[in-house]
């Protein structure tokens, strides 16, 4: 069959136009034989393509990831009924009825390791005590989360299943005017299961939000911006590409008023991200590169000024007293060009640049000062650690009216004991069973049904598979609790 590349559409291919026209709500006028020619030549689209064929292949993508979307939902309500610490007890109605009451949080996730790791948003768990997934077959599953970075809004959590389906990401690029699926739980509608589906294309990349990301303190550059309705409860969740493969992690949406749709924008994969997501996994913290400068991108008129060709460059407004900026005596007004081998594209990709290199390190740059180039070393400090940020040893698991949390390093009960394994009792409620039983601040979990409980992760997995009645404890309690110098 031909193709139609003159000014005239016809046949497969004005259904096409007419079907992407209603589908978002866009005039195109069709060009007519009377039309002056256009600037740029016309796109060919071939005679025999048949929408119900794309209408097909996003039933088969959907049907392909499904999978391995899960919803979430969450509270920081303190709900010590065991069932709902397993997931053959408990159905998405019992937790939906648990939550009624209480201040809840929804979300989306997808699976990034078959072993039960869920990459989502920071924001969408970082308030929560106790967590559950819900996957696109109705299988409802309590979460806990190993590990955040709120600087990046990424957090991994961790159900007690196995060989679940796998997401994969994208090796290149999102790209203006590809397609975009999004699939999740907006507004918790998927939090019985059946992930929602919606399409559009990515309208721009390399987006920034820096309000919300001075306000929450987050790296909000370089998003991709979609058309792909993304709605509360979207949070977490991926933005597909037409191949089924992940672009992007929806992540904010901008909603000008009620009763318009929102603008949508999620975070790109990139091999940070991915590195990140795998760190988060092993309970990794995740440090930033600190520089201590407030920056902005310097106008036309600062740039002829320093001599600088092009639009490149971020210009220092603030130095932050006490910081590497001051003691490598950087000044208000330097224009930086070059960071660590890369060019400085503006003041957002430059704030990017030093969160990525690593902490203590010291890296090259250029900058101009008073319209003449400088080259300098710069040794770059760590950003301080959000209290918020969950790793290994500040991973938290509420149970029975009791907070755990792992042991603290080169601990000791009393003056000869120490303690390498087991979960720390940081806190309890006076009115719980647990404290009625003797259980108190301080005591080390040693086992639980006899089995020995070496981290949060394997609590999860053994109170998932354990009757509650067959859950007895044997803890040691400290006469004299201390840490080692």
């Amino acid at each position: 069959m031909g193709s139609r590349a003159n000014h005239g559409v016809s046949g497969g291919a004005a259904a096409l136009i007419g079907f992407l026209c209603v589908m978002f709500g866009v005039s195109v006028p069709l060009a007519t034989a009377g039309d002056a020619p256009p600037h740029h030549p016309p796109l060919e689209i071939s005679d025999n393509f048949n929408v119900l064929d794309l209408e097909r292949h996003f039933q088969d993508v959907a049907q392909s990831v499904a999978g391995s979307v899960v919803a979430i939902c969450g509270t920081d309500a303190k709900i010590n009924a065991d069932n709902v610490l397993r997931s053959d007890h408990i159905t998405a109605e019992q937790v939906q009825k648990l939550l009624q009451a209480v201040d809840r949080t929804v979300g989306t996730g997808f699976i990034v390791d078959s072993d039960g790791y869920i990459a989502t948003n920071d924001h969408v768990v970082t308030a929560c005590d106790q967590l559950w997934v819900t996957t696109d077959d109705h299988k409802i599953y309590p979460a806990i989360v190993v590990g955040s970075d709120p600087r990046s809004d990424i957090a991994v959590l961790k159900i007690p299943a196995t060989n679940l389906p796998v997401i994969h990401f994208a090796t290149g690029a999102a790209r203006r005017g590809q397609w975009s699926i999004a699939l999740g739980n907006p507004w918790g509608l998927a939090a019985g299961g059946e992930m929602s589906l919606s399409v559009g294309v990515v309208s721009a990349v390399d987006r920034s939000l820096p309000r919300l990301s001075s306000k929450e303190d987050r790296l909000y550059y370089d998003l991709i911006q979609t058309t792909a309705q993304i709605n509360p409860g979207n949070s977490g969740g991926p933005l597909f590409d037409l191949q089924g493969n992940v672009i992007g992690i929806n992540t904010a949406v901008i909603l000008p008023q009620k009763v318009t749709n929102g603008i949508g924008f999620a975070i790109p994969i990139t091999a940070h991200v991915c590195q990140v997501i795998n760190d988060l996994k092993t309970g990794r913290e995740i440090s930033y590169g600190f520089l201590g400068v407030r920056v902005s991108s310097p106008t036309p008129a600062e740039r002829r000024t320093a001599g600088i060709d092009g639009e490149t460059g971020a210009r220092i407004d603030v130095i932050e007293p006490g910081s590497p900026a001051e003691r490598e005596k950087l000044l208000p007004g330097d224009i930086l060009t070059e960071f660590n081998g890369q060019t400085v594209r503006d003041g957002d990709q430059f704030v990017r640049l030093v969160g990525e290199a690593s902490a203590d390190q010291s890296v090259s740059a250029s900058l101009q000062r008073s319209g003449k180039p400088i080259a300098m070393t710069l040794h770059l400090g760590h950003r301080p650690i959000p209290t918020t940020q969950v790793t290994t040893q500040s991973q938290r698991f509420h149970w029975r009216g009791m907070v755990l949390g792992p042991v603290p390093k080169n601990w000791n009960i009393g003056k000869s004991t120490s303690v390498t394994e087991g979960l720390m009792v940081l806190a309890i409620d006076e009115a719980s069973a647990s404290a009625k039983s003797g259980i108190v601040q301080g005591a080390i979990i040693k086992s639980i049904a006899g089995k020995t409980i070496s981290d949060i992760s394997a609590l999860q997995l053994l109170l998932n598979s354990t009757p509650p009645e067959a859950c007895t404890i044997e803890c040691a309690t400290p006469s004299i609790a201390s840490a080692r110098d």
